[in-house]
């Protein structure tokens, strides 16, 4: 039976290998033209300009490793591996972090990421036209990330409506997770013990979930697109300056805009 067993995970494992090898393919971070149609179609939903991608974590639970495994026991009091991913208007994977453990607080795995780290570097090459992406009240407010304000109850009508309209925009991501997770319900436990196996897997089933959806018949060729794209007017000669707080920037013009 043993036998058996590791003969079908060297082939899930050859397999999600050969997924991996594929996934630029599907898994890319949108540029030129692609971004400011991803930006129209975010703009679409709740009239937010300017956002080309929605972030978020959710965890994968394992088996509690034989090392370390403190790191990977989470708030849920499961054992876990984190994926975080950007995703865009159409629960499409843009940007895909897996295999940090669950014990990490969303904030710590996004700052550990690449991600971060060239959105800090080559801000105007991965955000043109001053874009940006959504995250909940777990992220840091940045020039590229737009969190909702923290509610400590002090909050006035209209940061509770941009609030809202935040939410109903960014929970896109959660959806694309919950579609990842129906689509492929061995992600909701696996009982692999080699993380760098079930690491693997984790990536080729996001990757997978791209594949699935770009052979989906889901484009409406009749469906209307704006003559122009409304930037948000963002006047700093170093638009990755973290004392720039982009979140207040995009409040003003939402309430100048009457949207909030």
């Amino acid at each position: 039976m043993g036998s058996r067993k590791s003969s079908a995970w060297l082939s899930v494992n050859r397999v999600a290998g050969f997924v991996i090898s594929i996934g630029s393919e599907y898994v890319q971070w949108p540029q030129g033209p692609f971004a400011d149609e991803v930006e129209r179609k975010f703009e679409s939903k709740k009239k937010i300009p300017g956002i080309i991608g929605a972030i978020d974590c959710t965890h994968i639970a394992i088996k509690a490793p034989t090392v370390n495994k403190h790191c990977y026991f989470d708030r849920k009091q499961n054992y876990s591996l984190v994926i975080q991913a950007v995703v865009d208007a159409e629960k499409k994977f843009i940007d895909i972090t897996v295999g940090e453990p669950g014990s990490l607080h969303d904030s710590r795995v996004l700052r550990r990421s690449e991600l971060y780290s060239r959105a800090e570097t080559d801000y105007i090459e991965l955000f043109p036209n001053s874009y940006f992406i959504l995250g909940d009240s777990a992220y840091p407010s940045k020039s590229w990330l737009v969190p909702p304000f923290k509610d400590t109850g002090n909050l006035t009508d209209a940061q509770r409506r941009f609030n809202y309209i935040h939410s109903s925009t960014r929970i896109v991501v959660e959806n694309t997770f919950g579609l990842l997770k129906g689509r492929f319900r061995r992600l909701k436990f696996t009982e692999q013990t080699d993380l760098r196996v079930v690491t693997k897997i984790i990536m080729s089933a996001c990757i997978m979930h791209n594949i699935c959806l770009s052979h989906d018949d889901l484009y409406d060729e009749n469906e209307e697109t704006p003559d122009e794209i409304v930037v948000i007017p963002y006047n700093n000669d170093d638009p990755a300056d973290p004392s720039i707080n982009r979140r207040e920037i995009l409040f003003r013009y939402l309430q100048e805009q009457n949207i909030i």
